[in-house]
């Protein structure tokens, strides 16, 4: 399914912002039987930071719909791949100051 959904006018780097565009895209997150299916919401390390958090603070609302259950933040694949190099060169750095 493809959706237009235009401009959003919500700050990006505002918790409150991601809250409200993460609303205005829940509404195509498709339900079958009144079960949401989770789809991948993609950005780059800071958008997918920013989503967690807009997800924490809706984390005590009702409905699903409103806890932005539906969305997933997923980092995209070139800032995936950075973090996980990340990760490995920091657990390689912690083994090699435990043997020294």
């Amino acid at each position: 399914m493809q959706a237009n959904i235009g401009v959003i006018d919500a700050n990006p780097s505002s918790t409150a912002g991601v809250i409200e565009i993460m609303s205005q895209l829940h509404q195509y997150v498709p339900q079958k039987a009144q079960q949401l299916r989770v789809i991948p919401t993609h950005g780059d390390c800071m958008a997918v930071e920013r989503m967690v958090d807009a997800k924490r603070a809706r984390a005590c609302d009702t409905t699903p719909a409103n806890r932005l259950e539906g969305l997933e933040p997923t980092p995209q694949e070139f800032h995936h791949r950075g973090l996980m190099l990340q990760v490995g060169l920091s657990l390689r750095n912690v083994d090699v100051q435990l043997v020294q």
